[in-house]
């Protein structure tokens, strides 16, 4: 009896991933009253409510690609059979990623593994993802760069950005279509002193139908952010053309994945103070503040409330079955 109750007792115990989303929902919900929600009205008026209802769709359209990005990587299939905890822990790791630096919200989906070979090959799914997230960040960068400005640093700086670009999007293609490259990380794992050996990473096979769907989401969802965010540029009758608002967007984007800022808060407005130099202060920061509040604020809110409601649509299917 002793022993089934020390049983019970340890697995209600909250474990160090349960606390890091426990900390991550708190932290979200922190942000939120501390927000000046005047001054982010003021920013709202200044917008065509019409551009802005394209540009929040277009952020909920790239939740969901990657949520089903997510599920493609998971199951390695379109079936139904595990969808909403594939939504659930994608939308929730989104939430907390977008408001903690160094995009800690990974780890919530690593931590719905639990198991140690598991939690490793979640790390493997959860780094093709970020790869081709980062490599299209990158790669568009390096477009705007090279094409947009007259300048010879430039050219050089766009030319190096597309190829760093292109080479992490190989690599993501690599984990996500060769087994030898699982096998690899689990050797080097195996190798390192302080954890625990015999890791045996198992590949998950994907057809190339499902890996070329993969590749197509990942596109989708990118260029969603970035038509959200030009979108709203348009609302405020910005005049640069689609490319180098991109550009601007990804740049920021780049630098808001520096563990620097909570939020991307100061990186993004000095970054397209500087692109945006001829335009007037207020209409740059305005912009600014727009994308923080649609991209982040609004994303990041839909995302918290979607994780936990497929979360625990998942529970209530996982205990009819049982």
């Amino acid at each position: 009896m002793g022993t089934g109750t020390e049983k019970k007792a340890k697995k209600r115990r909250p474990g160090p991933f349960m606390l890091i989303r426990l900390l991550g929902i708190l932290l979200f919900i922190y942000i939120l009253t501390t927000v000046d929600l005047d001054i982010l009205w003021s920013q709202i008026r200044k917008v065509d409510s019409s551009y802005l209802f394209l540009g929040i769709l277009f952020q909920v359209l790239l939740l969901f690609f990657k949520g089903i990005r997510w599920h493609l990587l998971n199951q390695g299939n379109l079936s139904r059979k595990g969808m909403n905890q594939s939504l659930g822990e994608f939308f929730e790791s989104y939430a907390i990623g977008v408001i903690t630096p160094g995009r800690m919200g990974e780890l919530v989906k690593a931590g719905h593994a639990r198991e140690k070979n598991r939690i490793m090959e979640t790390g493997i799914r959860v780094g093709v993802e970020r790869g081709f997230d980062m490599g299209i960040f990158v790669v568009l960068a390096g477009i705007s760069l090279f094409f947009t400005f007259n300048d010879r640093a430039a050219d050089t700086i766009g030319i190096l950005l597309m190829l760093a670009g292109f080479a992490v999007i190989v690599l993501a293609m690599i984990f996500l279509r060769s087994p030898g490259a699982t096998v690899i990380v689990g050797k080097l794992l195996n190798r390192i002193p302080f954890l625990k050996k015999d890791f045996m990473l198992s590949f998950q096979k994907r057809s190339n139908s499902v890996q070329l769907l993969v590749i197509l989401l990942s596109l989708a969802s990118n260029f969603s952010y970035f038509i959200s965010c030009y979108m709203l540029a348009l609302g405020l009758s910005f005049e640069q053309g689609f490319l180098f608002i991109s550009g601007a967007v990804a740049i920021a984007g780049l630098l808001n994945m520096l563990p620097v800022t909570v939020m991307g808060l100061g990186t993004r407005e000095g970054t397209f103070l500087l692109l945006f130099k001829p335009m007037a202060e207020p209409l740059i920061l305005a912009f600014s503040g727009l994308v923080f509040l649609v991209a982040q604020i609004g994303g990041g809110l839909i995302s918290l409330l979607l994780g936990q409601l497929f979360l625990a649509l998942s529970q209530r299917n996982i205990s009819r079955q049982k």
